[in-house]
C-alpha cells in the first residue's frame, strides 16, 4: 500500500474514509475537530453525509439514527462534549447498534483548550463502553477500521480515544484503499431493540454485559497488546504517553526490560496483562492523565500476580495531573529503574517545547470592546455589574469576568444569582455558537421566572475558537456551501424574552442606549452584539 505522512487527526479521519463510513457529526472542540476537517477537507468526504452539529449531544442522535439505517457512523467530541452526549450515551449502550458507530475522543491533558483538566477515561468505564486508544498514526488508521469492526460484530458503540500531543504528531502511515460506496446493512425493523423501557431495561443490561465480555475476549487476542524485550521490569504504555516514552528511550530498549503498548483501555485485557505481571516483579505504568489503568492493574495483580509492585502516579512517581511531559517520564525512569544511564534529551526547562503552538483563531478579538463599553454604562448609572460568562471566545476576556462554567450556562447561573437576591445587576455574556448549543433551556427558564438579568449574546457568526466553524446562525454548511440562517433575535422573542435588541458593535451610540435601557429593566432582556470577524472584514 502506498504511504504519507499523517497526523493523528488526519490518520484518524483516513481510517474512518477506509471503513466506509456514511455519516459523521460533530459540535467544534479541539483537540477532535481537526479529524472533522480532514473528512470535510477530503474528495472522498464531498460524498457523505457530515455535519457540524448544534451540540454534541445532536451530533451522537445523529450518528445513532444513521446506525440504526444500518450505516456506519462517526462521531468527533472533545472530552467536555462526551459529558453533553453521555445522556444518549448511557442508553445507546443498552441497544445494539446496527451499523458501526465510533466516538472519536479528544482528550486534552493540561486544559490547553478546556476548562477543566478531565481524563474521559473514567466516562467509558461508568458508560460501560469499549475504548481504544492508538499511540501512533499508523495504528490509528488500523485502530479505527478494527472500531466499526467490532462495533457490528458486539453491537457495541466503540470509543477511541485521542490526546493534543497524539492529535498533533505525524508519521508514516500506510493509505488503505478508500471503498466505492459506503458500508449500507439496510434498515431492519426489530421490536424492542432500540426501544429500552423501564420493563427490559435489566434484560438489555444484562445483555450489555455479556456483549461487553465477548469483547473482552477478542481485546485478549487482539494486537492491541505488544510486548518486547525481555527481563524482570515492565514498563506499561498508552497513547501518546507511550509515543512520549519511545522518544526518552530512543532507538534501543534496556535490557532487562519489557515495554508493553496497550492500546485497548476498557474493559482491559486482564488475562494477558495477569500473566505478563505473573513474570515480573516491577511494572511502571505510563498514562495520561489520571492513574485509570494503574488501579485495575493492582486489582488484576490481586488476582493473577501478588508479588508484582506497581508504580505509578499512585506512588508519587509520576503526578496525576496536567501532561505527561518527556522530562518527567525521564525522571520517573531514573528513579524507578537505578544504574541505567537514562539519556537526559529531556529537561524540565524545555518543558515548553513540548507544549501544544497557541492557535491564532481569536487574533484581533473584539470582546474587551464590548466589556469596556459595558463598564462605562455602569459607571453612568451607577452600578458594578456581576459578569457570568461561558467557555469559548470568552476566554479572551476571562480575567475580567465574576464567573465561567460550561458552554450554555451562563444564563443560568446568573439567573440563579439573581433569583438569590444579589444587589448587583447579573449580566449573562456568551457567544451565538453556545446560544444554540445549550443556552436556550436556560434562557426559556429565565423568562418563566422573570429573571431580572441581562443577557448579552456575542455574535461573530462562528465557532471562532476552535477554527471558524458554522452552527445554525452563520447561515452555511461545513462545506461553505449556503444554508438557512436562523435569527438569534427572532427565537429569544419566541421563547418570550419581550425586550431584545440587536446592534452592531460599531454602532457604539446606539449600543450604549439598548445597553442601560436593558440593564435598567426588571425582567430578562437580550442584546444580539454583531462583532466584525476578521472573514467578515474580508468577505
Amino acid at each position: 500500500m502506498p504511504q504519507q505522512r499523517c497526523t493523528g487527526g488526519e490518520a484518524l479521519a483516513l481510517g474512518a474514509l477506509a471503513s466506509g463510513i456514511h455519516t459523521a457529526s460533530s459540535y467544534p472542540g479541539s483537540p477532535s475537530s481537526e479529524v472533522m476537517e480532514a473528512l470535510i477537507a477530503s474528495s472522498a468526504g464531498s460524498h457523505l453525509q457530515l455535519s457540524w452539529a448544534s451540540n454534541e449531544r445532536v451530533a451522537l442522535e445523529v450518528a445513532i439514527g444513521a446506525s440504526i439505517a444500518g450505516r456506519r457512523a462517526l462521531v468527533c467530541t472533545k472530552s467536555v462534549g462526551l459529558n453533553v452526549m453521555l445522556d444518549p450515551l448511557m442508553t445507546l449502550n443498552l441497544t445494539p447498534v446496527r451499523g458501526g458507530l465510533v466516538v472519536i475522543l479528544g482528550d486534552d491533558p493540561g486544559g490547553y483548550g478546556s476548562q477543566n483538566d478531565q481524563d474521559t477515561r473514567l466516562i467509558a468505564s461508568m458508560a460501560e463502553v469499549p475504548m481504544l486508544e492508538p499511540s501512533t498514526p499508523a495504528e490509528a488508521v488500523v485502530m479505527i477500521h478494527d472500531a466499526f469492526e467490532q462495533s457490528e460484530q458486539f453491537g457495541l458503540p466503540v470509543i477511541v480515544r485521542e490526546t493534543r500531543s497524539f492529535a498533533e504528531s505525524s508519521g508514516l502511515v500506510e493509505v488503505p484503499p478508500l471503498p466505492s460506496d459506503p458500508v449500507n446493512l439496510g434498515f431492519e425493523r426489530e421490536r424492542w431493540r432500540f426501544v429500552p423501557v423501564p420493563s427490559n431495561v435489566v434484560a438489555k443490561h444484562r445483555a450489555l454485559h455479556e456483549r461487553l465480555a465477548t469483547f473482552a475476549s477478542w481485546a485478549e487476542k487482539s494486537s492491541y497488546v505488544k510486548i518486547i524485550g525481555e527481563g524482570d521490569r515492565a514498563i506499561i504504555a498508552t497513547g501518546s504517553a507511550l509515543m512520549k516514552l519511545r522518544d526518552v528511550l530512543g532507538s534501543s530498549l534496556p535490557p532487562g526490560l519489557r515495554l508493553v503498548s496497550l492500546g485497548v483501555i476498557h474493559p482491559l485485557p486482564e488475562e494477558a496483562l495477569g500473566q505478563l505481571m505473573a513474570t515480573v516483579s516491577e511494572v511502571l505504568v505510563l498514562e495520561e492523565t489520571e492513574p485509570f489503568v494503574e488501579r485495575q492493574l493492582k486489582a488484576i495483580a490481586h488476582d493473577h500476580a501478588s508479588g508484582v509492585r506497581i508504580s505509578g502516579k499512585l506512588t508519587g512517581l509520576l503526578q496525576p495531573e496536567g501532561e505527561l511531559f518527556r522530562w518527567q517520564i525521564t525522571r520517573a525512569l531514573a528513579s524507578w529503574f537505578p544504574g541505567f544511564d537514562w539519556p537526559e534529551h529531556f529537561v524540565p526547562e524545555r518543558e515548553s517545547d513540548e507544549r501544544p503552538p497557541k492557535r491564532g483563531y481569536c487574533s484581533g478579538c473584539r470582546y474587551d470592546e464590548v466589556l469596556d463599553l459595558i463598564d462605562e454604562v455602569g459607571r453612568a448609572i451607577p452600578s458594578q455589574p456581576i459578569l457570568v460568562g461561558d467557555p469559548g471566545c470568552l476566554v479572551t476576556v476571562a480575567h475580567r469576568l465574576d464567573a465561567k462554567y460550561a458552554i450554555g450556562s451562563a444564563i443560568a447561573v446568573a439567573a440563579g444569582m439573581a433569583e438569590a437576591g444579589v444587589d448587583e445587576k447579573v449580566i449573562a455574556l456568551f457567544g451565538d455558537s453556545a446560544f444554540f448549543h445549550s443556552a436556550l433551556p436556560a434562557l426559556c427558564h429565565a423568562v418563566v421566572r422573570r429573571s431580572p438579568i441581562l443577557m448579552v449574546v456575542l455574535d461573530n457568526r462562528s465557532t471562532l475558537t476552535s477554527g471558524d466553524q458554522p452552527h445554525p446562525g452563520t447561515g452555511r454548511d461545513a462545506f461553505g456551501q449556503t444554508v438557512p440562517r436562523l435569527n438569534l433575535e427572532q427565537i429569544a422573542s419566541a421563547c418570550g424574552v419581550e425586550n431584545v435588541r440587536t446592534v452592531s458593535l460599531d454602532d457604539r451610540s446606539t449600543l450604549e442606549n439598548v445597553l442601560r435601557d436593558a440593564w435598567l429593566r426588571q425582567e430578562p432582556a437580550l442584546v444580539v452584539v454583531e462583532i466584525l470577524t476578521p472573514r467578515d472584514a474580508q468577505g
